[in-house]
């Protein structure tokens, strides 16, 4: 057998073995991808409201991920100090999730109902004012900074084109939402001698803050 020869069935067998693997592939993602049942869900679970999404936004933007985690492990110390641990659904409208990898700061996936809203506010304008001794950086610009109401169709726009259950008229009445959320919290905050106007910051990260875990509470208070 010439070189020519040798060549000539490497080729080939080169050839037939990514054949393989591509085909191998395909039947192993094809399921995944095309059935529904795949996707762990549950029916507590819902997408984030348009304040709640531009909270998140906030969330990811600051860098809160990469000293507070948002995954409650399933062991007794876990889930004694952060209550029930997280399930995979509860993720499932999470693009990118935010598990995090570090706790600098506590886990913040059952944090949702733990305060009420002007704890948050003042924990997020001055750390050491709710938790004594707190090496967490204050973030008083939160207050001061506006929301960008309109990027809110584009940004949900978005999120639907990835599988988030957002209606075209959920996304064109994203805005009004999002602002007639946003007042009920600055108003609740002006009963806490809290002067500031429902555009700010603070108060979407608010929302979401106020949003974590909450899903999995209310499917079983209604049990």
């Amino acid at each position: 057998m010439n070189h020519r020869d040798l060549e000539g069935k490497a080729l080939l067998f080169s050839v037939l073995t990514a054949l393989a693997l591509l085909i191998g592939g395909i039947v192993e993602l094809v399921p995944l991808i095309a059935v529904e049942s795949n996707v762990p869900t549950i029916e507590a679970v819902k997408p984030y409201t348009p304040l709640e999404v531009m909270g998140r936004d906030i969330y990811v933007r600051e860098g809160c991920y990469n000293c507070h985690s948002q995954m409650v492990r399933p062991f007794r110390a876990e889930t004694e100090r952060y209550g029930e641990y997280s399930k995979a659904g509860e993720f499932v409208y999470d693009h990118p999730f935010q598990w995090g990898s570090k706790r600098t700061g506590p886990d913040l996936h059952r944090i949702g109902g733990k305060y009420n809203d002007f704890w948050h506010y003042k924990h997020m304008i001055d750390p050491r004012s709710t938790s004594e001794g707190s090496i967490m950086p204050a973030y008083p610009w939160l207050g001061r900074r506006t929301l960008d109401f309109d990027s809110l169709p584009k940004h949900m726009g978005a999120l639907a084109k990835v599988g988030v259950p957002y209606s075209d008229a959920e996304i064109d009445d994203s805005v009004a939402q999002a602002k007639d959320q946003a007042k009920g919290i600055a108003e609740g905050l002006a009963e806490f001698k809290v002067t500031i106007t429902p555009d700010k910051q603070v108060i979407a990260l608010i929302a979401y803050m106020q949003r974590l875990g909450t899903d999995i509470k209310a499917q079983e208070a209604s049990q």
